[in-house]
């Protein structure tokens, strides 16, 4: 594991219509993720309550590298299609140095 890495979490609340298909869909486009400058790791999971939720744990070598992808997934139009799947705006939290 990198010592300087930073841990990025996504939660989202998805539409009951669009979750069978974003968990579907999601393999395939981690693959374009994996592939980006400064990506280290990613992990979804489905919130084990509520099967509408779902959370993105990512580690990226820098806040500057997620923000770039995050820039380039928007300008491709992924952003505003996600959009359109949530019932609630995502919940984006940045996790510095792992403390145990």
């Amino acid at each position: 594991m990198m010592g300087n890495t930073v841990t990025v979490t996504l939660e989202l609340a998805l539409k009951p219509e669009a979750v069978e298909d974003f968990c579907t869909q999601i393999p395939e486009v981690l693959k374009e993720t994996r592939k980006f400058p400064g990506f280290v790791d990613i992990a979804v999971h489905r919130h084990a309550d509520d099967p509408n939720r779902v959370i993105l744990v990512e580690e990226w070598e820098t806040r500057a590298a997620y923000e770039a992808y995050i820039a380039f997934r928007t300008e491709t139009g992924f952003m505003d299609a996600l959009a359109e799947t949530i019932t609630e705006p995502p919940r984006l939290n940045y996790w510095d140095a792992r403390v145990a």
